[in-house]
């Protein structure tokens, strides 16, 4: 993987001053575009969707984990194991050719811009899931942990995972999800705490029959059993990520697989 961002970063040095002699860096960044998980077409065949390489790294999806067998694009999709419901989910991830464009430059605002599978600056984990006549019928977006372990020169201006339950609530409220009407607060477990007083396990769903979708969130942030913020060996220590905070939300077609 290292040596394929090298490359990346070695191949967008070499063309991108010769783009630049005929228009400026923000002109370039105004004229760049790429594909995300918006663009897909739910209710509409894999022929509707994004061509494969608008995307990269195609897998068989976990349920909003890490990728699983490594697949060729959206036409793999039976290759995956049904979920309950009968979908296959397809993980994929954006481009980056952009975010490797900037950073041959050191143009950090930009590599903020275009770096990883994003939304409103959270990292994610996204999928589209078919039925078993290849027709997308879902997508879901969950929030990753991953980026915060990549070791670059220019970090990407992301959230950090402790902000991550906050994905959730940018979601429901584009899609005008409330609280007191359409999710559920659950207690928390044996063993669970609050951090700094704060704990969040929610759960929403609203069926929007106008638009025939169903909308589905999903927001944590508590510590697990066993979890503290302070290590038990030295007291006046505190400990770094010892805390659950994620959200999910995945929309689907009301429409039955």
């Amino acid at each position: 993987m290292k040596n394929r961002r090298n490359l990346k970063i070695l191949s967008a040095a070499l063309w991108l001053p010769l783009f630049l002699t005929t228009v400026g860096p923000a002109q370039v960044a105004e004229r760049l575009g790429r594909a995300t998980i918006w663009d897909i077409k739910l209710g509409q065949p894999i022929a509707a969707q994004p061509a494969a390489d608008a995307f990269q790294n195609f897998a068989c999806g976990a349920s909003g984990g890490p990728p699983r067998l490594k697949l060729t694009g959206w036409s793999d999709f039976a290759k995956c194991a049904a979920e309950a419901s009968g979908l296959h989910e397809v993980y994929f991830e954006y481009d980056d050719e952009n975010e490797y464009f900037f950073r041959a430059h050191d143009m950090e605002r930009e590599i903020s811009r275009w770096a990883g599978t994003t939304e409103n600056a959270f990292p994610i984990v996204a999928s589209v899931l078919f039925d078993n006549a290849g027709i997308a019928r879902g997508i879901r977006l969950v929030t990753d942990a991953r980026p915060g372990f990549r070791n670059d020169v220019f970090e990407a201006e992301q959230r950090k995972r402790e902000l991550h339950y906050q994905f959730g609530g940018s979601m429901s409220a584009r899609y005008n999800i409330e609280a007191d009407k359409h999710c559920v607060a659950h207690p928390l477990a044996e063993g669970e705490g609050k951090i700094a007083g704060l704990a969040i396990k929610r759960s929403c769903e609203l069926i929007d029959q106008q638009a025939q979708r169903r909308y589905v969130v999903q927001m944590n942030y508590f510590r697990k059993p066993g979890q503290s913020g302070y290590d038990p060996r030295v007291p006046t220590r505190t400990t770094q990520g010892e805390f659950e905070s994620s959200s999910r939300f995945e929309m689907y077609t009301l429409a039955k697989p």
